[in-house]
C-alpha cells in the first residue's frame, strides 16, 4: 500500500481510537452525545460543517431533536474555522472542553433553532428525489429510521421551519448525510450531518466513518441510559414509587444544565393534595397512604416518560417537564393533571373528593436557575391554595 493510501486509513483509525476512548470514559449521556457530534464536525474526525442528533423517546414512539454541534449561520462558521486554525486544537482537546461548552451560550444556538422538531416513528414518507427542493427534513430523518439504512445526497435541499418565531429563519440543509443508531434491531436515534456552509460533497469515506461512529454511539448511548436507570431505581420514594426529593434536586440541576446547553426552556410544577390532614384525621393514615400512592400513579401515568414525577415531601409532589414545553404548554399540562386527579377515585373515595392545587413556573434557557424555578413554582402553588384550592396558578416571571 502506498503512503498516499495509508494516510487516510491511519487518520480514520486514529479518529476511531480517540472517540472510542472518550466514550468509554463517561457514563453521562449528554457528554456521550457531545463526543459523537464533535467527532463528526472536527477536522481530525469527519470534518463536516454541522451535526445533529435525534433520539427516540423511552417508548420508541418518536424521534426528538436532542442536541447539535456546529455554527448557527455562515458568518459564525467562518469565525469558528479561523479560531480553530489559530488555536490548533486537536480532537482530544475539543472533546475535553465538554464542561466549558455546556456553559457557552453560543454553543446552543444551533440546537435552539431545531427546538420542537419531532418525527413520529410511525410516519411513512416516500423516498425523496435527488433534485427536490424544500423537502421537510423530517422526511429524511423518518425514512432513515424506517429503512434502518444510511442516506446521503449532494443535490437535495431540505428545510425545517422553526415552530417558535424567536428561533429565527428556517434551517436549510444541503449536502446531507443521515445514519440510524441501531442496537438489537431497535432504532435508538438518527444522526444527521451536512455541509451547508462550505458546500463540500459528502464522500463514501465520510459515510463509512459515520457508520462506524453510529455503531459505537448506539452502544455508548444504551450504556449511559442503563446507568441512569440503575441510579434512578435507587432514588425512588418507598411509599409512592415515584422519585424522592433527593433525586429530584439532583435531576433538577442536571436538567437546568441541559436546558442551557440546548437552548430550551424548563418548566417545574408543584402540587399539594388539598385538605390532606383532614382526610388522614377522618379516615386514618392507611387511607392517607393509599391516596398518596394513587395520586402519584395518576401523575406518573399522565406525563411523558422523559418527564419526572417526584414526591417532594408529605403530600407535595413535583413534576419536571424536560422536553422544552413552552409556558402555555406547561400550564395546559398542569391543568390536565389537576383535572385527572379530580376525575379519579383515589384511596377508595368517590371521584372529586380528593383534589390537588398546583403552581407552575417556566423559565427560558438564558434565565433558568434551579432555585429561582422552584421559588416561582412554590409561590404559585401558595397562591392557588389561597384562591380556594383545586386550581392551578402560573408563576409570573
Amino acid at each position: 500500500m502506498v503512503a498516499q493510501e495509508l494516510d487516510p486509513l491511519l487518520k480514520e483509525l486514529r479518529f476511531q481510537l480517540v472517540v472510542t476512548k472518550a466514550m468509554l470514559g463517561t457514563l453521562d449521556l449528554d457528554q456521550v452525545l457531545y463526543i459523537i457530534l464533535t467527532g463528526i464536525t472536527h477536522g481530525d474526525g469527519l470534518g463536516m460543517n454541522r451535526a445533529f442528533l435525534f433520539l427516540a423517546d423511552e417508548g420508541g414512539r418518536e424521534l426528538r431533536s436532542s442536541t447539535a454541534v456546529g455554527p448557527a449561520d455562515k458568518a459564525e462558521a467562518h469565525r469558528i474555522w479561523e479560531e480553530m486554525a489559530e488555536q490548533k486544537l486537536d480532537l482530544q482537546q475539543i472533546l475535553d472542553q465538554f464542561d466549558a461548552s455546556a456553559e457557552d451560550p453560543g454553543a446552543r444556538k444551533l440546537a435552539q433553532r431545531l427546538t420542537g422538531l419531532v418525527v413520529p416513528l410511525s410516519a411513512t414518507n416516500p423516498p425523496p428525489s435527488d433534485d427536490e427542493k424544500d423537502v421537510p427534513i423530517q422526511a429524511i430523518i423518518s425514512r432513515c429510521a424506517q429503512e434502518k439504512e444510511p442516506f446521503f445526497s449532494n443535490t437535495l435541499t431540505a428545510i425545517y421551519p422553526p415552530l417558535d418565531d424567536s428561533a429565527g429563519e428556517p434551517v436549510e440543509f444541503n449536502h446531507i448525510a443521515a445514519i440510524p443508531l441501531i442496537l438489537r434491531e431497535t432504532v435508538l436515534g438518527v444522526i444527521l450531518a451536512d455541509n451547508s456552509y462550505n458546500g463540500n460533497d459528502i464522500i463514501p469515506e465520510q459515510m463509512r466513518g459515520l457508520k462506524t461512529l453510529a455503531n459505537l454511539a448506539a452502544i455508548a448511548i444504551e450504556k449511559a441510559r442503563l446507568h441512569a436507570r440503575l441510579k434512578e431505581m435507587a432514588a425512588l420514594d418507598g411509599l409512592t414509587g415515584v422519585f424522592n426529593r433527593r433525586h429530584y434536586e439532583m435531576r433538577l440541576e442536571q436538567e437546568v444544565a441541559r436546558a442551557r446547553r440546548n437552548g430550551r426552556g424548563l418548566s417545574l410544577i408543584m402540587f399539594d393534595i388539598d385538605h390532606f390532614k383532614d382526610a388522614n384525621d377522618n379516615f386514618g393514615h392507611e387511607l392517607g397512604d393509599k391516596v398518596l400512592k394513587d395520586v402519584a400513579a395518576v401523575l406518573r401515568d399522565k406525563v411523558r416518560a422523559e418527564d419526572m414525577v417526584a414526591r417532594y415531601g408529605g403530600e407535595e409532589f413535583v413534576v419536571l417537564l424536560t422536553g422544552g414545553a413552552t409556558a402555555e404548554e406547561s400550564l395546559a399540562v398542569t391543568e390536565k393533571l389537576r383535572k385527572a386527579i379530580e376525575d379519579a377515585s383515589l384511596g377508595g373515595r368517590p371521584a372529586g373528593e380528593i383534589t390537588i392545587s398546583g403552581g407552575v413556573a417556566y423559565l427560558g434557557a438564558d434565565l433558568v436557575e434551579p432555585d429561582k424555578l422552584f421559588r416561582m413554582a412554590d409561590k404559585a402553588l401558595y397562591q392557588a391554595k389561597q384562591q380556594g384550592r383545586n386550581r392551578v396558578v402560573q408563576a409570573q416571571g
